[in-house]
């Protein structure tokens, strides 16, 4: 049923003669770090779950599932210190003893458990070894520059979903995942969030998301991502173009955006690559990196790179692994919560 030997774009052959609706129901390969001429058809279960059961919204945005998770946590007694990195996991022998901080505090733990990008924890915050060189060569996926805009007028014709497939599909997946560039002319999304949350903007005006796929950092440093950036901002209005948008530049009150180098820059996303390591066969399900540390077994991860992969409902159900992998080596029962107490991490 799963068809991991098949491949995606043409095992949708058996469904489909449109290119367009080949397109439509692979499109989403590409923020697993993967082409659909090369993706395994195992990852029509995405089209599929999104048709089937809907595409959920949180209300107040994306952010408020932080801010819920955090308040649940503090009225638990959770403390959080802010605006202070870690830099470094300290360990001995078989365990990780607590963590460092940048001004050189440290903190003692009976567990930590790292929530930065698994591959950064790896290179930077512990011991230099065969794991850390393995990860070096492990295979990313894509990257997205991503565009915030609040504008003065509301665009009320735009739906909270609008996705622009290129017409040379191939050629844009080459150009994201082996020239690690923009395409000339990208496949593109764009979110209009006030549609379904009007407290996403004043009233009157309106918030527009403009997402373009592009290739993650390479190692060379030769990309021109102020160029890059620039490009899929053109890109945008001239797809809204054909929508008769034409005005919307005009309109901006305020834009923030993000490229591979804020991606890297800010949250320590290793090649700016926003959905962690990509997800072929020999980083899939077992092959993943796992949960728990291998050498240093009260050190847990969660997130895209880890098990069970990426995504904002994934990287939720690998916190849940990880609390219950907690829970079970520390001797807690019932709500982990419960049992918190400031020696965890």
């Amino acid at each position: 049923q799963i068809k991991p030997l098949a491949k995606h774009y043409r095992h949708m052959d058996h469904y489909f003669d449109s290119p367009r609706l080949k397109a439509a129901f692979t499109f989403q390969d590409v923020y697993m770090g993967l082409s659909p001429f090369e993706a395994p058809a195992t990852f029509s279960m995405m089209p599929y779950t999104e048709l089937a059961h809907g595409v959920w919204y949180p209300k107040g945005g994306m952010y408020s599932i932080v801010e819920t998770m955090m308040a649940l946590a503090q009225q638990a007694g959770v403390e959080f210190v802010f605006n202070t990195a870690v830099s470094q996991i300290e360990v001995k022998d078989s365990r990780a003893r607590g963590v460092v901080l940048e001004d050189g505090r440290f903190h003692t733990a009976d567990a930590v458990v790292a929530n930065a990008d698994l591959p950064y924890v790896y290179q930077n915050l512990l011991p230099q070894d065969r794991l850390a060189r393995q990860m070096a060569r492990k295979r990313y996926s894509c990257s997205v520059i991503t565009f915030f805009w609040g504008v003065d007028k509301p665009y009320e014709a735009l739906p909270p979903h609008t996705l622009f497939l290129a017409d040379d599909y191939r050629a844009n997946f080459d150009s994201i995942i082996d020239d690690l560039t923009i395409p000339d002319n990208p496949s593109l999304y764009i979110h209009a969030p006030t549609r379904l949350d009007p407290s996403m903007a004043p009233a009157g005006e309106d918030t527009i998301i403009g997402i373009v796929p592009v290739g993650h950092m390479d190692e060379t440093g030769e990309q021109d991502w102020r160029a890059i950036r620039d490009r899929a901002r053109r890109a945008i209005f001239r797809k809204l173009a054909l929508l008769g948008i034409t005005d919307l530049e005009a309109h901006i009150k305020f834009e923030t955006n993000c490229t591979p180098l804020s991606w890297r820059k800010r949250y320590n996303l290793v090649k700016g690559a926003t959905h962690g390591l990509c997800h072929n066969l020999m980083q899939l399900g077992y092959m993943r990196p796992r949960n728990r540390h291998p050498d240093y077994h009260n050190l847990y991860f969660v997130g895209a790179s880890t098990h069970p992969g990426t995504g904002i409902p994934t990287a939720l159900v690998s916190g849940r692994h990880s609390a219950s992998r907690v829970m079970d080596d520390l001797g807690l029962v019932d709500n982990p919560i419960a049992h918190f107490s400031p020696r965890m991490v």
